[in-house]
């Protein structure tokens, strides 16, 4: 499991047509801050997929009341390959679905001096 960290911009529900077929997929966006190529700091919303057993659930509430606030998502990480030849990979609800709670960040450790 991977935990990601930013803030929770709620449930985002959305329905696409694939030739007779129409998909619905349910989504938590997460708002994280990350570093470019350049070392400039961007803003990046990630889409986290929300399995059916979640959506029974009704964890999809859980998320909206979240909304604005920082969270820690747990996900997995599931590539993908189309036909057309096209690659990629979706981050995916993991666990009960809920945020993780008392998450502490630490700053790794000072080096320790050598005794000579």
């Amino acid at each position: 499991m991977l935990l990601l960290i930013g803030f929770c911009q709620g449930y985002f529900c959305e329905t696409r047509q694939v030739r007779d077929n129409s998909i619905t997929e349910h989504s938590v966006l997460v708002q994280t801050t990350v570093t470019n190529k350049f070392g400039l700091q961007e803003e990046k919303f990630i889409q986290v997929r929300l399995s059916k057993k979640h959506m029974e659930s009704g964890i999809n509430n859980v998320w909206n009341q979240l909304k604005d606030k920082q969270v820690a998502v747990p996900v997995f990480v599931q590539p993908w390959a189309s036909k057309a030849g096209n690659a990629g990979f979706d981050y995916w609800l993991s666990g009960d679905g809920k945020p993780v709670t008392n998450l502490q960040l630490s700053k790794s450790p000072a080096p320790v001096a050598a005794v000579s």
